[in-house]
């Protein structure tokens, strides 16, 4: 029973550790920002008009051995209303690849209805192979493939209680199907998956689980693209039921806690990011590949340093801390970050539990300005988790 006094230590200490800056976090100057379209000006910094909104379109390039060679288009658009404080993002990516692996998806954070309203959803449909490991953070075992599909569809609707804090529900609904198994097909016993499967009562083969949740949601944020200041609490209680169309019952919880602090005699000009991620099977039987793992969240940004799925268990504990700071102290056009993770799961099963092992990771990227006002960046990265190296190309920071 010493699990979730250990988890406790996990998440609080872990802060305590990388903050130790000065007390510099109260009534701090804004630092003069550019982006790059000010560089097209010859009187430096451009007038600023009364601008709501930022809409930008990237390729997506890239190849591996998994996959071939992937091309697509990435889309982010971020915008506040005119009687909004807080902004709201979507995001949209659209690739295929030569080994005809597909990945559509919609990602949005909405305020509505003068911030009354916060709408949030993660809309996916794949066509993609990941190497699984089976269950817990030991890295003892060898990598397996899967192929599959998968339609998702999760949105909550959250209601304003109080100030920055909302209250709300949600459906979610997660089809897997197609699912191509090769160990199962050469040595079932050896398949992960198919053992896992058919010892929970899942058919190897596709599966659904559907249902609803109850959501609690924080937003102190000075900045919900790019924050500088406050921090970001979200709970999220899913109930899945046969009567709605789960083929098991089963209950989960994710918990999310994000803050950032401001250090230096400037707003802006370095911040400490912090993130600290769990999720976790409450009761009943979770199909395989909706059991907790790096890379799953909503934006897909946990597990810098490590592939799609590698860690995965019954519950998943993931820790995260950036540094963000200016390369160009006058313009603020190129910045930097320095990061580091920590991520362990669990199989309970087998007798392994949440801290028993614990997988790190380190990297840091380039920052690149590109729309002032919602402070929306380029981000470029690259990471390193036990020997192997892992580059990120994005829009909008990790978290």
């Amino acid at each position: 029973m010493l699990k979730w006094p250990l988890l406790l230590v996990f998440e609080v200490s872990l802060p305590l550790l990388i903050f130790c800056q000065q007390d510099t976090l109260h009534k701090l100057s804004p630092v003069p920002q550019m982006d790059v379209r000010d560089l097209l000006f010859k009187n430096g910094i451009r007038k600023e008009l009364e601008k709501k909104s930022f809409f930008v379109v990237l390729p997506v390039l890239g190849s591996n051995p998994t996959a071939g060679f992937i091309y697509g288009l990435g889309v982010s658009y971020v915008y506040r209303n005119t009687t909004n404080k807080k902004f709201s993002t979507v995001s949209s990516n659209l690739s295929y690849s030569t080994k005809k692996l597909a990945n559509l998806n919609l990602k949005t954070n909405l305020f509505a209805l003068k911030e009354r309203l916060f709408l949030n959803g993660d809309w996916r449909y794949y066509v993609i192979t990941e190497t699984t490991y089976g269950l817990g953070s030991s890295n003892n075992l060898s990598g397996q493939k899967l192929r599959y599909n998968l339609v998702r569809f999760h949105e909550t609707a959250s209601w304003k209680l109080l100030p920055n804090l909302f209250a709300g529900i949600g459906v979610h609904y997660d089809h897997f199907f197609n699912i191509a198994d090769s160990t199962s097909k050469a040595d079932p016993d050896k398949s992960y998956h198919y053992a896992y499967s058919l010892g929970h009562g899942f058919n190897p083969s596709q599966y659904t689980v559907s249902g609803v949740s109850l959501n609690f949601l924080y937003d102190s944020r000075d900045n919900q693209v790019n924050a500088y200041s406050g921090s970001y609490v979200n709970i999220n209680y899913r109930i899945n039921e046969t009567a709605l169309g789960s083929v098991k019952n089963s209950t989960m919880l994710l918990t999310e806690y994000r803050s950032f602090y401001s250090l230096g005699k400037k707003k802006g000009s370095s911040v400490l990011a912090l993130w600290l991620y769990g999720s976790f099977v409450v009761s009943g039987n979770v199909p395989y590949l909706l059991l907790p793992a790096v890379g799953f969240d909503q934006r897909q940004r946990s597990g810098r340093g490590y592939s799609f799925g590698r860690f995965r268990g019954t519950d998943m504990l993931y820790a995260e801390s950036e540094y963000r700071f200016r390369i160009s102290p006058r313009s603020g056009i190129l910045g930097g970050v320095i990061f580091a993770n920590l991520t362990s799961t669990s199989d309970k099963e087998n007798n392994i539990y949440l801290l028993n092992y614990i997988q790190p990771a380190y990297g840091t990227g380039l920052r690149i300005m590109l729309d002032k006002v919602s402070r929306t960046r380029l981000e470029l990265d690259g990471a390193v988790g036990k020997g192997k190296f892992g580059f990120y190309f994005g829009i909008r920071e990790t978290f």
